[in-house]
């Protein structure tokens, strides 16, 4: 029993080990190209969706379906598909528009935040001041991403790689101290 559970051991250990290798790799080839490792990132999701997609249309028109779904299923696939080949071919369009749209969101912040400090200035509060700058600086964070939607990922992706490294090296420490 004790040699079968000091084999499990063993192998927890060169897993978590292997897990942290696997992560600071990681975190170092996205810090290398930060923009290319969200491209890809998107286009690997993309080709799933594609792989999903044909999945889903081939059992829906093998196994039919008793409870009338099958049509469900092929509109689900066939979107999968069709949404799934965009992001494996233009990648870097889809996360320009997605960081452009929560650059939107990000300026919108701020302008309301701007209104509501004119509100706390009106009513005389100590916070008008503080509310002011934190809206002015959320909607220059928001022109920034707006214009920069590619830059503004690669930020995104080095706090992941960073995030990545410190959670590898933890994870490669925590299992060599096993």
């Amino acid at each position: 029993m004790m040699a079968g559970m000091t084999n499990r051991f063993a192998r927890t250990k060169a897993i978590i080990v292997l897990t942290g290798v696997v992560m600071v790799a990681l975190g170092i080839a996205v810090l290398v190209n930060p923009i290319a490792a969200v491209e890809t990132l998107v286009r690997i999701i993309g080709w799933v969706l594609v792989a999903y997609g044909v999945i889903t249309i081939v059992s829906a028109v093998i196994k039919g379906d008793p409870v009338k779904n099958a049509p469900g299923a092929l509109a689900l696939g066939i979107l999968a598909i069709g949404f799934g080949l965009f992001m494996g071919i233009a990648p870097r369009f889809l996360v320009s528009f997605v960081w452009t749209l929560i650059g939107i969101i990000v300026l919108a912040t701020g302008v309301f935040d701007i209104v509501e400090a004119g509100t706390y200035r009106n009513e005389g509060s100590p916070l008008a001041t503080p509310a002011t700058v934190s809206g002015i600086i959320t909607a220059l964070l928001g022109v920034i991403v707006i214009f920069c939607p590619l830059i503004s990922a690669g930020v995104g992706m080095l706090v992941a790689a960073v995030a990545l490294l410190i959670d590898g090296v933890t994870e490669i420490i925590f299992g060599l101290g096993m």
